[in-house]
């Protein structure tokens, strides 16, 4: 059974017995993206990612069944879903960049109407089919700029050094369906030696990664902060046992 996200995020637990406890396992899905369902836990339901093929637990009362396909994908940072079509209207919910949604043709005073009667301002989406970020992927980066860290986080809201990569990857029409960091390494791109590195190459260490926004300095969320900066690659390096594993360029 494949269900769809109604909330802003939700959590894949690796372990639902301690949900407060955030496990090496965990991960998370975004506002409409889908959960292949396999078993019902209590309050959870046990599943996959349907994005990332991600295995865990998940509240069941952030998954609804029977939603039309979404159509349509946030594009902005973040935006707001209206109870009407007005910007002087209290928001309903606050999404991330990349949450997806279905869109009616209906539009008023420059909102577009969704499905599940919430509005949302037009410029802040675009069709599904045609997203495609125009800018690089140091650039695309630069939305989760100053972000919190969140260990296993996705969203513009809190997220964590390979949720970064995934997500501008996947923004840029790249398939990148591994989550983790060390499951990312090597698994796209090509190999680069540290000699060559330039902007947008993405760099691996034991247990993180980031994207370099030129030769020298390197976008990523760390928990060395609990937010997402840039800074000297030669830094990041130092604070890492081993150093760079792999520097890919895609």
């Amino acid at each position: 059974m494949r269900l769809t996200v109604i909330t802003p995020t939700a959590d894949i637990l690796g372990e639902p017995a301690e949900p407060d406890i955030i496990s090496q396992k965990d991960s998370q899905l975004i506002y409409g993206e889908q959960f292949d369902v396999y078993e019902s836990h209590g309050a959870y339901v046990y599943g996959q990612s349907f994005l990332d093929g991600y295995k865990g637990y998940v509240e069941r009362d952030q998954l609804v069944r029977d939603t039309a396909a979404t159509n349509y994908i946030v594009k902005a940072r973040a935006t707001h879903l209206y109870p009407v079509p007005s910007f002087k209207s209290r928001p309903l919910l606050s999404l991330s960049f990349m949450s997806r949604l279905n869109v009616e043709e209906k539009s008023e005073n420059g909102f577009r109407f969704i499905d599940d009667g919430s509005w949302v301002f037009e410029d802040h989406i675009t069709e599904i089919n045609n997203f495609k970020m125009p800018e690089d992927l140091a650039q695309t980066a630069t939305i989760y700029l100053n972000t919190p860290y969140l260990f296993g986080g996705r969203s513009t809201f809190g997220i964590d050094c390979s949720g970064i990569v995934q997500q501008c990857i996947l923004a840029h029409g790249n398939a990148c369906p591994v989550r983790n960091s060390c499951n990312q390494e090597g698994s796209f791109g090509t190999k680069v030696e540290l000699k060559d590195i330039q902007r947008n190459d993405v760099v691996f260490f034991k247990g993180h990664v980031g994207i370099m926004m030129d030769d020298e300095y390197l976008l990523n969320a760390t928990a060395r902060h609990m937010t997402t900066v840039i800074e000297k690659l030669s830094d990041v390096e130092k604070a890492y046992e081993g150093g760079i594993t792999h520097i890919a360029r895609l």
